[in-house]
């Protein structure tokens, strides 16, 4: 009976270290998958009149990382930078570019680094992004066709965390569009691998520490705050699991508009034109008309 009891200890001790090594080994590879984005291809839309004049650009931001996308430039002088998600690239955001110049705006979209066919290998979370968004701003606001004082931007998910911290220290961009962005990304860390206790979080923690990643220094409500009295239009699915109602209600709070938000009934984390082919480009573009 001594020898099962023992043998039956053994094997649970066992087991339990099968689990924690389990659960370290999945959360590491899991913000690896993140830190350290998959590339896509990037192909080019086809040529038509929309979106002819489109050319092929390249730029910098402050710290020398090479940055490259599409410019369009603008027929009625404003213009909007578009800014993709996570393991994306520029061709994600392709159908609101597609409206937008439609509608005579001006166009940037480009690559993140570590994504798409820009420079760099480690993704921030929003953290370096915004520095990128802020030159793609600046690459914009050279080019002769543009009005520097009608500056937007729209932003998806690691695009919209970007855009809306790139905006809060960049008073160039007039109005912006911050999509499926709201709870701080070491909120959501801790949502997604805190339920597994330190085993959960330890490794994730590690490998963002080696690529050099601050999983804090991303902070949506404090951006939102520093947006006060600049137009934002938040917008997320109602089926988004990662962009809870309640985050919404709380970057409104922050401060004074003009703030909206827009729920977009059956959309999950994106996928918005589909869900809602006719509402969401009317209500980007009415935004959009009123603001810059």
């Amino acid at each position: 009976m001594k020898r099962l009891l023992v043998t039956g200890l053994l094997l649970g001790g066992l087991g339990l270290l099968a689990l924690a090594a389990w659960v370290a080994v999945r959360s590491a590879r899991y913000i690896a998958s993140e830190v350290y984005p998959p590339r896509r291809p990037v192909e080019r839309p086809p040529e038509d009149a929309v979106f002819a004049g489109l050319r092929d650009v390249a730029f910098t931001d402050a710290t020398g990382l090479q940055l490259k996308g599409w410019y369009l430039p603008p027929k009625n002088g404003a213009l909007v930078v578009l800014v993709h998600g996570l393991s994306g690239n520029r061709t994600q955001l392709l159908p609101e570019a597609r409206f937008l110049a439609q509608a005579g705006y001006g166009l940037v979209l480009f690559d993140l680094g570590a994504h798409g066919e820009s420079a760099g290998t480690v993704s921030t979370y929003g953290d370096r992004e915004a520095t990128q968004v802020v030159a793609a701003l600046d690459f914009a606001a050279r080019q002769p066709e543009v009005d520097a004082r009608r500056l937007g931007a729209l932003g998806f998910s690691l695009g919209g965390y970007s855009v809306l911290k790139a905006a809060a220290g960049d008073p160039r961009f007039k109005a912006v569009v911050v999509e499926a962005a709201a709870v701080a990304p070491a909120q959501a860390l801790q949502d997604e691998l805190g339920h597994w206790g330190p085993l959960g979080l330890w490794p994730a923690l590690e490998v963002m520490r080696r690529a050099g990643v601050d999983v804090n220094a991303v902070r949506p409500a404090q951006d939102m705050a520093a947006m006060a009295r600049r137009p934002v239009l938040l917008i997320a699915g109602t089926e988004d699991p990662w962009v809870p109602d309640a985050s919404l209600e709380d970057l409104l709070r922050q401060g004074e508009g003009p703030w909206e938000k827009w729920r977009v009934p059956g959309a999950g984390h994106g996928d918005y034109p589909q869900a809602a082919p006719e509402e969401y480009p009317r209500r980007v573009l009415a935004f959009f008309s009123r603001f810059l």
